[in-house]
């Protein structure tokens, strides 16, 4: 019975890109403990422009940011409607009464996430002559 050849090449692609992937994965999460910046959400909750997306031009950067402004609004009435919700789950209900407001309300994590960018955003239309950038709002209850 002959054998394949290429059967120890497949095991051996599926392994190096499985071992690729825990690589990187394992890069993002260093670089996070390390403090070290990165492209998108930071651990202290600010955001960081990929040097695709710094590279967009003016109309691109304000549409984005007014995208993620409209979804802000959304974001905001459905943070209202998960507070005033009881928690599920023990871990919400627990980090509401000890942690941050954001803690066990997914809305208000989202909002968090999409006003850093929408912060991040301004900067680079205001570095780049483009405009005055956007007001982010806050969650009104």
């Amino acid at each position: 019975m002959a054998s394949n050849p290429f059967a120890g090449s497949r095991v051996g692609a599926v392994l190096l890109g499985s071992g690729l992937v825990l690589t990187l994965s394992a890069c993002a999460s260093l670089q996070d403990l390390a403090g070290i910046e990165h492209p998108g959400y930071q651990k202290d909750g600010s955001y960081v422009l990929s040097a695709q997306e710094q590279d967009l031009g003016c109309r691109e950067l304000e549409a984005r940011s007014q995208g993620l402004q409209s979804q802000m609004q959304q974001l905001s009435q459905r943070a209202v409607q998960e507070i005033q919700q009881v928690p599920l789950t023990i871990s919400n209900a627990w980090g509401r009464l000890v942690g941050s407001s954001d803690n066990g309300v997914p809305a208000v994590a989202e909002y968090n996430e999409a006003r850093a960018e929408v912060a991040a955003l301004n900067e680079t239309i205001t570095r780049k002559g483009c405009g005055q950038g956007m007001d982010t709002a806050s969650i009104k209850r």
